[in-house]
């Protein structure tokens, strides 16, 4: 299988844009942009994020019971780039508050707060599943995420 044509085509798929955030045993805020985020269920709710094995981000996520999704509104366009970045620590110099198990980005469109449900292994990633405690959302557009291009989504009507 040629890997960078299969990306091309799962790049296809539009997104939503989140950065997920942990602290590590001293405490520390970390966090890295991931695409791979849905809901799972409803009742109880539980969300999933795929995290790379290889990622600076990982050993943290993988060692804490709890973490935050921020799902980015389209305004945080920079802040996506720079949590996707090689940096060694991405909250140096970058605004954040504490929430109530992990770090927020202010100016996202939502915050969930989750401790660990489950973790599945597949392949080079992890399937981490986190099942909220707290949430927080905004209504203001979101940032999506498709074929190597950001845009934010539409301003809609809360489905009823």
């Amino acid at each position: 299988m040629d890997t960078r044509d299969y990306r091309r085509a799962i790049g296809s798929f539009p997104t939503g844009v989140t950065v997920v955030t942990a602290y590590d045993t001293d405490h520390q805020p970390w966090g890295l942009t991931a695409n791979s985020f849905t809901s799972v269920s409803l009742e109880p709710p539980v969300v999933s994020v795929c995290i790379a094995k290889s990622g600076r981000v990982f050993p943290t996520l993988s060692m804490s019971g709890h973490f935050a999704v921020n799902i980015l509104s389209a305004a945080q366009r920079d802040l996506a780039l720079h949590f996707a970045s090689n940096v060694e620590n991405r909250f140096t110099d970058t605004e954040w508050t504490a929430g109530h198990t992990a770090p927020h980005l202010p100016g996202a469109a939502a915050h969930l707060d989750c401790i660990v449900h489950d973790r599945v292994d597949a392949g080079d990633h992890e399937i981490l599943l986190g099942r909220v405690q707290h949430y927080a959302h905004r209504s203001v557009p979101p940032l999506v995420y498709c074929r190597g291009t950001f845009f934010a989504a539409p301003q809609t009507e809360a489905l009823t």
